[in-house]
């Protein structure tokens, strides 16, 4: 087999060094590639085969620059990426993802987009309260709000879009303490913009992977605040295969080999897929176990066959690697 060569794309730090060691592991030479360079596109040599990319999630004005220098990589000059820039596109991205998930007919928790104070005051009177909302960027359950009452709404809305004129509008930003003094994240500040989810009542969350023909699945218990998101909180229950079928039918709609989906189990034993995301926060090197042993599904002739072992060392880059590889192997370049 060819010595692939791989230009690393990475926010400064997120998963430099996980990447590196995936690259090591598979047998494949690398380059740094320093996105955040007004000269990137200099190291961005013929010799290189592809590239990995790991964007931010913080400051959703360095998320907006990565996706346009991506997309001119993938997409004009023409350079195989992982994971593609469909993948990279929605990630930390909600406002785009609920397109993704409405515009496939996945069933997800109803989502309203504004872009205007007048259509987000005349939804007051059609809301049912309690409400999410969320920022477009931000992991973790930083950017969730709970929308109890008609006057929080309110309050949000004028912040969001200015009371007076937009131009006022000073927005909403999270909160995070610092040695016990909450400080705001103005970096973070959403404006202009809103996105409101309805309250659901659930149970747990499942957060489905799939990398190439690896299928993995956990439960995200709640946490103290209600929420899923950012709890911590695992519970090692063997996904059903409902759920298996979801993720692989989801992510084979919309062309998708690299991808989490977050999906809510309510009481009454529906799913709803709240999140996607092609890069998770991924700790451990496995991200399932069927009763106390780590492992994967893999997927033959329509049948979902365990496989026991680590297969998500490095953040879940070993698998991305070796996905990557294979592609480049076959000749089936990223450029969709």
């Amino acid at each position: 087999m060819k010595k692939y060569k791989i230009g690393i794309v990475c926010y400064p730090g997120m998963e430099l060094e996980s990447i590196k060691s995936a690259c090591v592991d598979n047998h494949v030479d690398y380059v740094e590639i320093d996105f955040m360079s007004p000269s990137w596109k200099d190291s961005c040599t013929d010799d290189i085969d592809g590239y990995l990319v790991r964007p931010p999630c913080s400051y959703q004005e360095h998320k907006n620059i990565f996706d346009e220098r991506v997309f001119f990589l993938n997409k004009h000059l023409k350079r195989p990426i992982y994971p593609s820039f469909s993948e990279l596109y929605i990630y930390e991205n909600k406002r785009n993802m609920h397109l993704f998930l409405e515009g496939y007919d996945i069933q997800h928790p109803k989502t309203k987009v504004f872009m205007d104070k007048e259509n987000a005051l005349k939804s007051i009177k059609n809301s049912e309260f309690p409400m999410v909302s969320k920022s477009n960027i931000g992991a973790g359950g930083s950017s969730i709000q709970i929308i109890r009452n008609e006057k929080q709404y309110k309050k949000l809305i004028f912040r969001v879009f200015g009371k007076f004129h937009p131009e006022l509008a000073l927005g909403w930003a999270p909160f995070r303490k610092t040695k016990g003094i909450p400080l705001p994240r103005f970096g973070r500040a959403q404006k202009h913009y809103l996105i409101m989810q309805e309250y659901l009542d659930i149970k747990w969350e499942w957060r489905m992977i799939r990398i190439g023909n690896s299928y993995m699945g956990h439960q995200k218990l709640l946490g103290t605040n209600g929420l899923a998101s950012g709890s911590e909180l695992v519970g090692w229950e063997e996904p059903p295969e409902e759920l298996l079928w979801l993720l692989h039918n989801t992510t084979e709609k919309m062309g998708m080999r690299c991808m989490a989906l977050d999906v809510f189990e309510t009481r009454d034993g529906q799913y709803y897929v709240n999140e996607m995301q092609a890069i998770i926060g991924a700790y451990r090197p496995y991200q399932m176990k069927i009763d106390g042993v780590p492992g994967k599904f893999n997927l033959k002739n329509g049948q979902f066959l365990f496989e026991e072992g680590q297969h998500c060392k490095n953040s879940c880059w070993n698998p991305r690697v070796e996905d990557f590889i294979n592609l480049l192997e076959g000749g089936m370049i990223r450029h969709d």
